[in-house]
């Protein structure tokens, strides 16, 4: 498995890196699945406090027509990625985004289960063909 970032998407994230001072920033990754790769194609930034709420989720999958595929934080949370590790997001893309010293650092996984819920570190590609380092 996957993960196939836009130039759109990437450009999104990286405004939003940009702006946000706020370390529990993030959002839902839109696009769809095709075979083993996952195409983010846009980002929809909210709270992620919004979207860990059931209800919420599934408010939003209805509006977006199911093209939820994932979700995405800036910076390092792990409480905050914890909280992910549930029955509805499990299958979907979990994107942590991070400043690095010149450029923003990925580190794509697929949140799975196998007698617990667990991130399954993936690869991840650029719109350019270039891969994550």
């Amino acid at each position: 498995m996957d993960v196939y970032l836009t130039r759109e998407a990437f450009s999104y994230l990286e405004a939003q890196a940009l702006d946000s001072g706020e370390s529990r920033a993030g959002g839902l990754l839109l696009g769809h699945k095709r075979g083993q790769r996952f195409f983010v194609e846009k980002v929809f930034p909210c709270r992620q406090s919004f979207f860990l709420s059931l209800a919420n989720y599934w408010a939003l999958d209805r509006h977006f027509k199911g093209k939820i595929i994932g979700f995405y934080s800036l910076g390092t949370r792990s409480e905050n990625k914890a909280r992910l590790l549930r029955p509805f997001a499990c299958g979907k893309v979990h994107l942590e985004v991070m400043r690095g010293q010149k450029k923003l650092i990925f580190k794509p996984s697929v949140i799975d289960y196998q007698k617990r819920f667990f991130f399954q570190p993936v690869a991840i590609f650029f719109d350019s063909g270039e891969k994550n380092a």
